[in-house]
């Protein structure tokens, strides 16, 4: 078993995640984070017996870019003999409508389709890929937004779903580190689709990735550490 895998493993058993046989839902945008997630729990499943589906939103927002997206995760869940699930969503006229950003209609409207996913599915417990470097921007985030204690301690590594509290969301990737999730899919060659937003500083988020992050860093070369340890004393 990969190293990775064993850390998962144990994060998985410590904070009792899933349980042996359980169905689980796994939310896959077919990026980098959502990818490994997809191929640590499907090899891990093959000791625990978990039932896994896959589950994927296109956003509408990069034209054939989404559209590739959603063909490449359907395949890849095929060639895994997984059961898929997709939705569209026109994020952009949904948060015209409402009255949101960008990142808010989407998140709005990808908690909403993996409920219904897992509903349909009839599983109460979705994967989701956030790891420790999104702790770390999530902080910053909320920092500026000026969130008490509760905000600033981060995400849990379980927690009730936002458009359901009857399905649970949870988070085996928590702990580790965006450079251990790449090193892994090099390692094990796992295909994975880029997305060009990510790069984009229109989005609040991305600037405290591109900018504010990488500019503490020089303050404090163990930021990410030092974040998370502040985090877990909140």
């Amino acid at each position: 078993m990969n190293f990775l895998e064993k850390e998962i493993e144990q994060s998985i058993g410590a904070h009792e995640l899933f349980r042996r046989g359980q169905f689980i839902l796994v939310a896959v945008s077919g990026g980098l984070d959502s990818m490994v997630l997809l191929c640590l729990l499907h090899e891990l499943s093959k000791i625990h017996g978990w039932k896994i589906s896959v589950a994927h939103l296109n956003h509408q927002l990069r034209g054939r870019s989404s559209d590739a997206d959603e063909r490449f995760v359907q395949k890849v869940a095929a060639g895994l003999k997984l059961k898929f699930v997709s939705e569209r969503a026109d994020v952009k006229n949904f948060a015209k409508a409402n009255h949101l950003s960008i990142e808010m209609a989407a998140r709005k409207l990808r908690h909403e389709f993996l409920a219904r996913a897992a509903r349909k599915l009839k599983i109460k417990t979705i994967a989701v890929a956030h790891h420790a470097d999104d702790q770390v921007e999530l902080f910053f985030l909320r920092l500026v937004r000026g969130a008490g204690t509760v905000g600033l301690s981060g995400m849990n590594w379980k927690s009730k779903s936002p458009a359901d509290v009857a399905i649970q969301l949870v988070r085996p990737l928590l702990d580790q580190p965006k450079e251990v999730l790449l090193k892994f899919a090099q390692d094990k060659k796992i295909r994975f689709r880029e997305d060009a937003s990510n790069a984009s500083l229109d989005f609040q988020r991305n600037r405290i990735r591109h900018e504010i992050v990488p500019l503490l860093k020089k303050l404090q070369p163990a930021l990410n550490e030092t974040v998370l340890r502040t985090m877990k004393i909140v």
